[in-house]
C-alpha cells in the first residue's frame, strides 16, 4: 500500500500536534458560540485539552493491551466499526475546515478586500492539495521546521498588546456557570480531540507506541496552554459583548494593537506567518483522515483519498460561507454539536466485539 507516511521521530509528531492543537483551539473557534454568555473561553479550553488526553491516554492503553500502533489497528476487519470510522473522518474533516474558514474571512475582510472568497481559495487550495498529497512524512518535517519562528510570531503578539490587557474585562465571572463551561468544553473536543486522533491515526510513522504517546503528551500540553493563553488575552483585550460578534479575535487584536502603534508594521506578515500553519494543520488533519480511510476501507494508495478530502473541505468552506439563514444554522450546529462524531463512535471502536462462533451443523 501507498500510504506516504514514512518514519518520523518523536520531536517531528510533537511539533505537528502543538502547531495543530494551537490553531484549532485559537482560531478554530464561532465567537458566537464561545462567548455567548461570558469570556470562559480559556477555561473551556483547558478543560477540553485534559477531556482529549484521557481520550488519548485511554486508546494508548488499549493499544498497549491489544497490540498495534495505531487507530487502524483497533478497527480491524470488522464491518461495525469501519462504518464507525465514517464519523471520525467527517471529524478530522470539519477539524481541517475552522482554521481555514476564519483565516479566508480575515484576508477578504482585512488583506484584500476588493477580492471574493472563491478568488482567495484558489490561492490556497493549491498549497492544500500539495501537502496533503505528499504525505506524514513532509508534514511533520515541515512543522519541525515552521515551529520556532511560529512561536516567536505568537509571543511577539502576546507581548505587544500587553499594554490593552485590562482584568475588568473579564465579565461575568468565569466560574459563575460551572455547567455552561463544561457543556461548551464537550462542544470543544471537535477541535480538541483532532490532533491526538490525527496522531493515532499515523501512528504507524512514529518509532513506537511510546514515542506516539509521548510525542501526543507533549504537543497537546503545549499547544493547548498556549491556545489558552491567547484566549486569556483576547479576554482582557475586549469584553465578551465585544468577542461574540468578531470574527478571528486573535488577529483583530493584532490590528488594534497596530493601530495604537504605528511603528509594528507587522501584522500582516504575521497574518500570513500564521495562515501557513494553518494551512499545514489543515492538511495534517485531512492526511490522516485519507490514512484512516484507506487503511479501514483497504484502499491501497492514499494520494486520491488525500485530494477528495481536500475538494471537499474546500468545498464545504465555500458553502458554508454565503451568508443565509441555513448556512448560519448549519454552521451553528457544525461548531457546537460536532463532537458527537468523536463522543459516539469513539468509544464503540474500542470496544471488543466477540466473533460468533458457528453452529454446528445438525446431523
Amino acid at each position: 500500500m501507498n500510504l506516504r507516511i514514512g518514519a518520523f521521530g518523536r520531536q517531528e509528531s510533537a511539533a505537528v500536534v502543538l502547531i495543530a492543537a494551537f490553531f484549532s483551539g485559537c482560531f478554530g473557534i464561532d465567537s458566537g458560540v464561545l462567548y455567548a454568555r461570558g469570556n470562559a473561553s480559556w477555561i473551556v479550553q483547558i478543560i477540553a485539552v485534559v477531556q482529549a488526553l484521557l481520550l488519548f491516554e485511554g486508546t494508548v492503553w488499549v493499544l498497549r493491551v491489544r497490540g498495534g500502533n495505531d487507530l487502524s489497528a483497533l478497527i480491524g476487519t470488522s464491518r461495525i466499526k469501519r462504518f464507525l470510522a465514517i464519523p471520525l473522518i467527517l471529524a478530522l474533516i470539519l477539524a481541517a475546515m475552522q482554521p481555514l474558514e476564519s483565516f479566508l474571512f480575515t484576508i477578504t475582510q482585512y488583506v484584500f478586500t476588493d477580492s471574493k472568497q472563491v478568488t482567495a481559495m484558489l490561492y490556497l487550495a493549491p498549497c492544500l492539495f500539495l501537502l496533503t498529497a505528499l504525505g506524514a512524512e513532509t508534514l511533520v518535517r515541515t512543522a519541525r521546521i515552521l515551529l520556532p519562528i511560529l512561536l516567536l510570531s505568537v509571543a511577539e503578539a502576546l507581548l505587544s498588546g500587553i499594554g490593552e490587557y485590562h482584568l475588568y474585562r473579564i465579565h461575568p465571572i468565569p466560574f459563575g456557570e460551572p455547567l455552561q463551561i463544561f457543556t461548551q468544553a464537550g462542544s470543544a473536543q471537535i477541535r480538541a480531540a483532532a490532533p491526538l486522533i490525527a496522531l493515532l491515526c499515523i501512528g504507524e510513522g512514529t518509532q513506537d507506541r511510546m514515542a506516539m504517546r509521548s510525542a501526543g503528551r507533549i504537543g497537546m500540553i503545549a499547544g493547548g496552554l498556549l491556545a489558552a493563553t491567547a484566549l486569556f488575552a483576547l479576554s482582557m483585550t475586549f469584553t465578551y459583548t465585544q468577542l461574540k460578534d468578531m470574527p478571528s479575535p486573535f488577529y483583530r487584536m493584532l490590528v488594534e494593537v497596530r493601530a495604537e502603534n504605528p511603528t509594528l508594521r507587522l501584522d500582516r506578515a504575521v497574518l500570513f506567518l500564521w495562515l501557513s500553519g494553518a494551512i499545514l494543520s489543515a492538511a495534517f488533519y485531512l492526511y490522516a483522515a485519507s490514512v484512516l480511510y484507506a487503511k479501514t476501507f483497504g484502499v491501497r494508495d492514499v494520494r486520491p483519498a488525500a485530494l477528495c478530502m481536500s475538494g471537499i473541505a474546500v468545498t464545504l468552506i465555500l458553502v458554508l460561507y454565503y451568508d443565509s439563514e441555513i448556512t448560519e444554522t448549519i454552521r451553528e450546529h457544525l461548531y457546537r454539536d460536532a463532537w458527537v462524531l468523536i463522543a459516539v463512535p469513539f468509544p464503540l471502536i474500542l470496544l471488543r466485539f466477540k466473533r460468533r462462533k458457528p453452529c454446528a451443523a445438525s446431523s
